[in-house]
């Protein structure tokens, strides 16, 4: 592309080398280079800002539109040592970038040229030169692969026996490509390749240059978690190394070795089964812990007692004898350090603006109240102490007693209580503080033995009456974060005279009081306080609602952006407990207009929307027809977000992953539809929300379709007639989407067709072959999530109460675990449905059931009867005398209902008047 006004040639032409016969003949015409130098000097200097940007985007464009433009980089940043040093780095950056985002337009000629050129600059004498080559080297190596360079690692292994740089920049590379490639690295065919590159680094362990003790170790470390087979042969030597390495000068070897061996202890603990090498291990990284030098080794080696308690494989005695003096090593190190009490100087005053870098991107994500945990998926416990998103070491050892205290319970108790309650009463703030942290730490895996102890009734009304006013910020903030921890034992404390909760009101007003606390970490930790004691309080609450919510109203306005995230939570977690309770006009006319007002304050494109909107999808339920008055223009700008998303998706002016703008309003949507029923009809005839909706249910993305099933389910309960013209399409499109592949959107699928199944009764019978088959693989799975099972489960009853003679053909295909799984279902109108399609499949194909007429019985007996509906119950007490009759005169009964367990058989004929 044409540069910029030349100034002459910066560049001289570079000089002219014999080339051997393999390598490449590329020549570059002078004038083009000359022009390339123009650009990278004009974007080095932003100093004349339109003739910098002018460069830049001359510099992109030469990147897509030159297939010879790396060779012009790489030319400027290995050939040319004479031209200025922050044009060569800037060519360097930018050859990587173009391998990295235009490889795929790359003549395979340039990215040789590069490849036998790029090596020699790791010998450079200029450190951030020799980076930027080993960033190449990588980036260059994912697009050529190992098996493209296979001598590149035992060219690199080579060079560590120069000295100077050029072993210097080996070292760096192997750094990066242990990082980036250790996965292909791993690959059986590249074991040798392995093997030789752990053997020489195991051996650069013992070198003289701290840097390369440390790298080899970092590079060694990224193989731990894999352990492939070259790593398991030389373990013993990389064990022996690390240890040899426990009172090197360096903390960044130090630090190495912690991690490793943190690593070592999660996926390959059997080294401690030597007792000499435990206790050396442990009491290395006990003094670590307590008297390194350095900050950094310290948390590093503290990590280690969390790795080591959650490793399930690792003996609970390993620990044992040293648990008083770790826990007392741990209840140290949880003291604020001074650098971490000038961090959080700005967190003190509420006036101070809300920094980037404290809010949590996360919590700006939303994620949908309609997903359902994978049964290897963690729920995450956000119930952290706080103070930012920093890990430090305070944060790190009350982890770690948290760790240990849900691993030891009571064993730890008798040793690090004494000192925890010195330490309440310590003259220094910052001692009382933690001290209250190591209280908190405690609580989930210690709680009976302080309730054994009698130990908590003072300590809370410590917190109360001593720690909750106190005048330092952090202590009130910690002392929130701790009570809440123990929040089900307060609000469980009934006082004798009254058999009225004693503790539950101090507790109330004093978080009510953080809530509006001027520091904004009190704030913070008040919020999240109150949120924890709504889930565990309930409706012991009720009396305190007025409070409650007066405070939230004053907080909407006062609150800045990461603490009006929780705020929402707290919002919504109360409408989640308290329910229908909260639509009273007098909570109403408190609660809604500020939330409203932050509503109206949000911009479209705003991403604080979305934990307001699914703080509102919450309140919408509790109030139902206490929101109509909000309701059209709530549910107007929800259609019109995910209008906006849906477009900005298709025109690619938002990436298609991105997709709160969508699923949030969807949501909230369903939100509607749940709590007012059928009045939201009226808001979603004359609207796009359905043609929008079944694009949403074709989504790529399976957040979108999981909450779009989600919103269908609900319309059919409260919309159906403007559903009807798009049933063809919408049955396509479950049906697609009943698979376990994605256990969200399959459960939310099945539980959409049982809906419109009983609903659209036997119209369903023309889309039956298509659904019926994949929700009778579901039931027959067994293993799969036990909501899903229970939505198949329904679907299909229903499926056979509106098509009866259809399904029955099929009852001996699932019956009997379709059976055992609605006898864990909850007695309501989705189990009753179930059973009405029981009776009448069984009518009709009575052979069906008789192979599992046990599980049927067992089914049946799963019924609370006061619950049960009187012409159902009615229904299944002649169904089982018709079965018995006729199995009679077949000489069947005895046989068939002999299976039946014989307590079963007591209750049957208790509720169902069914003689053996």
């Amino acid at each position: 592309p044409p540069g910029p006004p030349r100034g002459g040639g910066l560049f001289p032409p570079p000089p002219q080398r014999r080339k051997r016969a393999k390598e490449m003949t590329w020549q570059p015409d002078q004038g083009r280079l000359t022009q390339v130098g123009e650009l990278l000097q004009a974007c080095s200097d932003p100093s004349q800002h339109d003739r910098h940007v002018q460069a830049l985007q001359m510099l992109d464009a030469g990147k897509r539109e030159m297939p010879d433009f790396g060779c012009y980089m790489l030319l400027v940043f290995c050939k040319m040592p004479e031209a200025p040093m922050e044009l060569r780095q800037l060519a360097g950056l930018e050859l990587k970038n173009t391998i990295r985002l235009q490889h795929h337009k790359m003549d395979t000629n340039v990215l040789t040229f590069v490849r036998q050129s790029i090596l020699d600059v790791l010998g450079d004498e200029v450190r951030r030169n020799r980076m930027i080559a080993a960033q190449i080297i990588t980036t260059l190596l994912s697009i050529v692969t190992l098996d493209g360079w296979p001598d590149l690692i035992p060219g690199l292994v080579a060079r560590l026996d120069a000295t100077g740089p050029a072993s210097q920049g080996s070292m760096a590379t192997l750094i990066l490509l242990c990082e980036d490639h250790n996965n292909a690295l791993c690959g059986q065919h590249h074991a040798d390749t392995l093997g030789g590159l752990l053997a020489r680094l195991m051996a650069q362990m013992q070198s003289s240059d701290a840097e390369f003790r440390a790298g080899a170790i970092h590079c060694v470390k990224h193989f731990i978690l894999r352990l492939p087979n070259a790593l398991v042969v030389n373990l013993p030597t990389f064990l022996n190394g690390l240890l040899g390495l426990h009172k090197d000068a360096s903390p960044e070897v130090r630090k190495e070795m912690c991690q490793s061996l943190c690593l070592l202890v999660e996926v390959k603990a059997d080294f401690l089964a030597d007792a000499q090498i435990c206790q050396f291990v442990v009491e290395f990284l006990l003094w670590t812990t307590e008297h390194d030098s350095d900050y950094d080794v310290k948390k590093e080696a503290c990590e280690f007692w969390s790795s080591l308690c959650e490793n399930e494989e690792v003996p609970s005695d390993v620990l044992k004898p040293y648990l008083s003096r770790l826990t007392l090593v741990l209840l140290n190190g949880m003291v604020y350090s001074e650098d971490e009490l000038i961090n959080l100087a700005n967190e003190v005053d509420s006036t101070a603006p809300d920094k980037d870098s404290e809010i949590n991107p996360a919590a700006l994500h939303y994620t949908s109240k309609h997903h359902v945990a994978e049964d290897d998926e963690d729920e995450d416990e956000d119930d952290e102490e706080g103070g930012g998103i920093e890990w430090t070491l305070r944060k790190c050892s009350a982890a770690g007693l948290d760790v240990i205290a849900n691993h030891y319970r009571d064993d730890i108790l008798e040793a690090l209580l004494p000192h925890i309650h010195t330490k309440l009463t310590d003259g220094d703030w910052r001692v009382n503080e933690s001290a209250v942290l190591a209280m908190g730490a405690l609580a989930v895996g210690c709680e009976e033995g302080l309730i054994q102890r009698n130990y908590l009734p003072s300590f809370v009304m410590h917190l109360l009456t001593t720690m909750l006013p106190s005048e330092k910020p952090l202590v009130r903030s910690i002392t929130c974060w701790t009570l809440s921890r123990y929040s089900r034992w307060i609000a469980a404390q009934v006082a004798p005279e009254t058999g009225q909760p004693s503790l539950l009101q101090p507790l109330v007003e004093g978080f009510l009081k953080g809530m509006l606390d001027q520091s904004k970490k009190v704030q913070e930790a008040a919020c999240s306080a109150m949120a924890t004691l709504e889930e565990e309080a309930g409706n012991l609450l009720l009396p305190f609602v007025p409070q409650i919510l007066s405070v939230f109203a004053a907080a909407l306005p006062r609150y800045q952006a990461r603490n009006l995230v929780i705020l929402y939570d707290a919002c919504g977690t109360l409408a989640d407990s308290l329910g229908a309770e909260l639509n009273k006009r007098e909570h109403i006319d408190v609660l809604l207009p500020p939330l409203m007002a932050r509503w109206q304050a949000l911009a479209d494109e705003d991403r604080s929307l979305f934990p307001l909107l699914e703080c509102l999808a919450s309140v919408v339920q509790a109030l139902g027809q206490g929101f109509a008055p909000s309701a059209p223009p709530v549910f107007q700008r929800c259609e019109r977000l995910i209008a906006m998303g849906l477009h900005q998706q298709q025109s690619g002016e938002m990436d298609s992953m991105d997709n709160d703008f969508i699923v949030c309003p969807l949501d909230l949507i369903s939100g509607l539809a749940e709590g007012m029923g059928g009045s939201i009809e009226s808001l979603v005839g004359p609207s796009q929300l359905i043609p929008n909706l079944l694009v949403c249910c074709a989504h790529s993305d399976a957040s979108v379709r999981q909450s779009a099933f989600a919103l269908v389910g609900d319309l059919t309960k409260t919309s159906l007639n403007h559903l009807r013209p798009y049933l063809g399409q919408l049955m396509g499109l479950l049906q697609n989407n009943i698979s376990p592949e994605h256990v969200s959107v399959c459960n939310n699928a099945t539980w959409a067709v049982g809906e419109l199944a009983v609903r659209i009764g036997a119209e369903m019978e023309q889309v039956l072959p298509g659904l019926l088959p994949p929700l009778i693989t579901l039931i027959n799975r067994t293993a799969l999530n036990k909501s899903l099972l229970e939505n198949a489960a329904i679907a299909v009853g229903r499926f056979g109460l509106v098509c009866p003679q259809t399904v029955s053909q099929h009852l001996p295909h699932f019956v009997q675990n379709w059976c055992k799984i609605l006898s864990f279902i909850r007695d309501d109108v989705e189990k009753e449905h179930a059973f009405r399609g029981l009776v009448k499949m069984a009518l009709i194909n009575p052979q069906g059931l008789l192979e599992s007429f046990d599980c049927v019985c067992m089914s049946l007996n799963s019924w609370n009867i006061e619950r049960m509906p009187q012409d159902l119950h009615k229904e299944l007490c002649d169904l089982l005398a018709w079965f018995k009759v006729n199995l009679e005169q077949s000489n069947q009964w005895g046989h068939i209902y002999g299976r039946v367990p014989v307590e079963v058989q007591g209750q049957l004929q208790r509720h169902y008047n069914l003689a053996a």
